[in-house]
């Protein structure tokens, strides 16, 4: 269990951290284009805030785990739509909640825990695990390397 401070953990975050390439430029096109951009993600919501934060995007809404840092070390906490922790599904409750608001949801992952949510959406862009397993997951994914790649998919979309 991890017993370094907040702090110490946003230090290494810092050092640590890489976003992939063409995130500016995703979120730039996403604004130009009037689509809402939300980060849903299983990781912490501290190291995701540092991030976003020093890159001058701490209004960017993102939905994460909930971290708490106390003498213990850190508890975290997946608080579902309705206010209530969750087990699982933390990505999928989220992705219905969009749904269920009338939103046509395009879905970015590279994970195995992105299957579930990503079954749910209009449009799922896919590599590593999730691009491997969405054949034997029955979910059409469109490859990417880099988020220009998606912006391109998305350009194609629009035309």
């Amino acid at each position: 269990m991890v017993k370094a401070d907040k702090e110490t953990l946003n230090d290494y975050t810092r050092q640590h951290s890489q976003l992939r390439a063409g995130f500016k430029e995703l979120l730039s096109y996403c604004k130009k284009k009037g689509i809402e951009f939300v980060i849903v993600s299983n990781g912490l919501d501290f190291y995701i805030e540092t991030v976003l934060s020093d890159l001058g995007l701490n209004k960017l809404k993102t939905i994460a785990g909930r971290t708490e840092f106390n003498h213990n070390g850190i508890t975290v906490r997946y608080i579902g739509p309705e206010g209530k922790e969750l087990m699982s599904g933390f990505k999928e409750a989220f992705t219905r909640l969009y749904i269920n608001q009338g939103y046509c949801i395009i879905y970015i992952g590279n994970g195995i825990s992105d299957i579930p949510a990503a079954r749910l959406c209009h449009r799922v862009f896919g590599r590593d695990d999730l691009l491997e397993h969405s054949s034997g997951a029955n979910l059409q994914c469109i490859p990417f390397d880099d988020l220009n790649d998606v912006i391109n998919g998305l350009a194609d979309i629009d035309r």
